[in-house]
């Protein structure tokens, strides 16, 4: 694939959901609804908007079926060159990437199965071309959650975890990234980061998006170095951290040396060169990316990583139960608001029955049955899904093949495939797991209801 192309495309869709396995046990993560559209759909229409015309998706070999199936009817135009491989959940980013380094031949762009955003991928290729960047990354602000926002489920008391990315206030690089919880008081800064960049802000408050657009010899190296196994946690910071750094002697003096006489242990340096007419350019070039002094544009730093950060547009990452509840709560708002009317999620589907005359700010799937008098509110109703007479749904994810009976009352919740709530149940801040039966007359409140044996998947 893209043999001749500037830039190849990745989505990462073999994750198993672990901080949501409430919601991915027995299903799985890339294919849960959002907006009544698998989650994988966002990404991939992302890549095809801006004229992406073929991806690979790298997914588990228990999901290629599933995946493959879902993406033939989701009328996408950009192709997919579906890639599975075993326990792929377990793999890591880093390791999966290595597996498909020979479908690779160009600089490419790698994106999360889960990212749900409407940020101009051209303008984040842009930044990487102009500064012939070897890594560029989208980030994006921490997503804005009201106090009156409940996520379904118990009070969880963990503390979302917290990037700290640093950006040149000057040049946009990117020139510090880990997460907080790496330190304990204090975070130590190079000298040399210092005289190079003296104006920098750290910053608490974005996300890092897990879209990179990657040089081809990012890869290379990581082919030939296993210590790392993810790109956020290993490889990217690793690769920042070393543009401060000076290449070793031999790697200036030897540029010709042969890979097989090459320590084990390869540096990164060997495999981070710039071609010889793109130093040329650089060097005879009058542009300098940086006015605090009269040092070399990029102070002749090989290795160079930029930060797009994404203001002004919405973004999230749906891999917590909150962030996935918060992006079906939003998604209709964000997404047809932003496209004038194309790319719309769907409101009611042509083949679904519906005799209810309450209904309000609501997506109903294929054959799905929605009986009189009942009033559905600000929900997400998946496909083959019954709705019996006389219930009340607000502000909930119905799944597929889901059975609500009557004079059921579901608010705020969450209701997994095949799920069943017998007649006269109440369900609130609730979320209901795979064919599980909520019996008759019950009622609950921020619990997770599933059977017992799936809660030791939790």
């Amino acid at each position: 694939m893209f043999p001749y192309k500037e830039f190849q495309a990745v989505v990462l869709a073999g994750g198993g959901g672990s901080r949501m396995t409430e919601l991915t046990y027995g299903q799985h993560k890339c294919l849960l609804p959002i907006g009544n559209i698998p989650m994988i759909w966002y990404p991939l229409q992302l890549l095809e908007r801006v004229g992406f015309k073929e991806v690979i998706v790298i997914t588990s070999e228990s999901m290629e079926n599933s995946v493959s199936a879902t993406l033939s009817n989701l009328n996408l135009k950009i192709k997919t060159d579906i890639v599975a491989f075993k326990d792929a959940e377990d793999l890591g980013t880093a390791n999966s990437l290595r597996l498909i380094h020979e479908k690779i031949y160009t600089d490419f762009l790698v994106i999360s199965c889960d990212l749900i955003t409407d940020v101009d991928i051209h303008e984040i290729l842009n930044l990487h071309r102009k500064h012939n960047a070897s890594i560029t990354a989208l980030m994006l602000p921490t997503p804005k959650v009201s106090n009156d926002f409940v996520t379904p489920g118990p009070k969880n008391k963990q503390k979302p975890e917290t990037d700290l990315i640093g950006i040149c206030n000057e040049t946009g690089r990117l020139i510090f990234l880990a997460s907080a919880s790496d330190f304990e008081e204090t975070i130590r800064i190079s000298q040399t980061l210092l005289k190079k960049h003296p104006s920098f802000t750290i910053h608490s408050k974005l996300i890092d998006s897990h879209l990179y657009v990657i040089k081809k010899w990012v890869l290379d190296f990581l082919v030939h170095n296993k210590n790392f196994i993810t790109l956020k946690g290993e490889l990217l910071p690793y690769i920042v951290s070393k543009q401060f750094s000076k290449p070793p002697k031999s790697c200036l003096d030897d540029k010709s040396t042969s890979m097989v006489r090459m320590n084990l242990k390869k540096d990164v340096f060997r495999f981070a060169k710039e071609k010889q007419l793109d130093e040329l350019i650089r060097k005879m070039s009058a542009y300098n990316d940086h006015g605090t002094d009269l040092y070399d544009a990029y102070h002749e730093d090989i290795i160079r990583c930029y930060a797009y950060i994404g203001n002004g547009k919405f973004g999230l990452r749906a891999n917590t139960i909150q962030m996935y509840h918060l992006a079906n709560t939003k998604i209709s708002e964000w997404w047809n608001n932003d496209n004038n009317g194309q790319f719309c999620i769907p409101s009611i589907a042509a083949t679904a029955t519906v005799h209810s005359t309450q209904m309000q700010d609501c997506c109903v799937g294929n054959n799905a049955f929605i009986d009189e008098k009942t009033s559905l509110k600000h929900s997400h109703i998946g496909s083959n899904t019954r709705i019996e007479s006389k219930t009340r749904v607000s502000q909930s994810v119905i799944m597929e093949n889901v059975t609500i009976k009557q004079r059921c009352v579901i608010h705020n919740c969450i209701l997994c495939n095949g799920c069943v709530i017998e007649e006269g149940t109440e369900l609130k801040d609730c979320v209901v797991g795979l064919r599980h039966v909520v019996t008759s007359g019950s009622q609950h409140s921020r619990e997770v209801l599933t059977d017992p044996d799936n809660l030791i998947e939790f």
